[in-house]
């Protein structure tokens, strides 16, 4: 286990120097809530602990945890109407603009700017931040993120020719060689990436759409016309290749995953929140890897999954209160937090100053070169896009439809780049 080290408690004095006199004589509750306890409670109640022995004018209190994401945000959104919201809530990178429209949060960068360290400086990057961030608004600071990595069987890689130390970087090196591993069999698959409206699909969709440089919706648009977009076109059309080229095959996403598993598929893209699962599921049964998600454009990026932890606007009944959640959001954040969640759950580093220090995350991933790739693309991430207004899930439900339509050949790309105009049109706020 490890403690806090030198160079946290050294960046906690700077960017929290007021906390001490605030919470001089007051005691103060922070009332917290976060889902996915299956997941969190362990690192939570670690923070919880850490945190108050940091703080001992400060009690933490975590409201009932809710089973996911969904959850959480209906919950704020209920909490909100009857004026009982936490004053900090976790929440799912997706929802956030949700959060955003119903100002339901305290802007962030006002409160960084009395903070005498600039939040790059604390460790918290720009891109790391963008993720956060609605219009001119730090809405929250991630927590937990995920992003998709490529996991690969490195035996049937060199089965087919390739090199394991040498793989393809972009989308046409990468459908080439899943190509080759198809045509080792009928028993055999080349790739897999969730594709079904019940497995994420529009997230997956949104890493090829941002690997080739594009946007869900044009700047400044109220509608959508993917049939004539500079870049729909072409991330539909990888979907009609990945099952035509490169041995993607209509399967429920258990059946692939299990596929891989067995070692009769190439390639599965996917979230590195999943190395774990994949590393005690397939134990020595073949060499696994993982490699950096293909990309098209030099620009290009990747949305991410997980979480931010958002200030409510119910901390701004006492400034004590919202002094205390500030400091609560930085330090579980900040490099000693998200150490925590590294260690004890996974996902990917959010400060990077974690990454410097030699008691904490400074030489963790040098034996640990599959969750490294995660680490490697976070100057690629952004944000999980949702579309505005009140059907943001319905249009991403009914993208992963259609991407299911594509890969098993019912609908062409063509004909799905027209209906999901009509129907994404229809879902948009008028």
């Amino acid at each position: 286990m490890k403690h806090v080290s030198t160079l946290t408690v050294a960046i906690t004095a700077m960017i929290v120097p007021v906390s001490t006199a605030v919470f001089a004589d007051d005691k103060v509750e922070l009332v917290v809530q976060y889902t996915q306890p299956q997941i969190f409670d362990g690192v939570f109640e670690k923070l919880k602990a850490d945190f108050e022995a940091e703080h001992p004018n400060v009690t933490i209190n975590y409201r009932g945890v809710l089973p996911d994401y969904g959850a959480g945000i209906q919950a704020l959104l209920r909490e909100s109407l009857i004026g009982d919201m936490p004053d900090v809530s976790y929440v799912g990178i997706s929802h956030i603009p949700t959060v955003a429209n119903r100002d339901l949060h305290v802007d962030l960068n006002t409160l960084a700017a009395q903070d005498e360290t600039p939040l790059e400086d604390g460790g918290w990057s720009d891109s790391i931040q963008s993720i956060g961030r609605i219009g001119d608004e730090l809405v929250g600071l991630p927590h937990a993120i995920s992003m998709s990595v490529v996991y690969y069987n490195a035996d049937l890689v060199r089965e087919v020719g390739g090199d394991p130390d040498n793989m393809p970087t972009d989308w046409e090196g990468f459908l080439e060689l899943s190509g080759k591993i198809a045509d080792l069999g009928p028993d055999y698959a080349g790739l897999y990436t969730p594709y079904s409206s019940t497995w994420y699909g529009a997230w997956g969709f949104q890493a090829v759409h941002f690997s080739h440089g594009g946007e869900m919706m044009q700047p400044g648009a109220t509608a959508v016309d993917f049939v004539n977009d500079p870049v729909w076109p072409t991330s539909i059309k990888i979907y009609d290749r990945m099952a035509e080229e490169a041995g993607m095959i209509p399967l429920g996403d258990q059946a692939q995953r299990q596929q891989f598993i067995a070692g009769r598929m190439g390639f599965v893209m996917d979230s590195i929140s999943r190395l774990f699962n994949f590393e005690q599921a397939i134990g020595d049964r073949f060499e696994l890897r993982t490699m950096p998600y293909p990309m098209a454009v030099e620009n290009g990026r990747l949305p991410t999954g997980g979480n931010a932890a958002v200030i409510t606007t119910a901390a701004e009944r006492d400034p004590a209160v919202l002094q205390a959640a500030w400091d609560w959001v930085k330090f579980t954040t900040g490099p000693y937090g998200t150490t925590q969640v590294i260690e004890l759950v996974g996902y990917t580093p959010v400060n990077m100053l974690a990454l410097e220090d030699p008691g904490l995350l400074k030489g963790y991933f040098d034996d640990r070169p599959n969750h490294k790739t995660a680490v490697d693309q976070l100057p690629r991430v952004r944000e999980w896009y949702q579309f505005p207004g009140e059907n943001t899930l319905k249009i991403d439900a009914i993208i992963g439809d259609t991407l299911e339509a594509v890969v098993d050949d019912s609908m062409t790309p063509e004909e799905a780049l027209e209906y999901l105009t009509e129907e994404v049109n229809a879902l948009l706020p008028q």
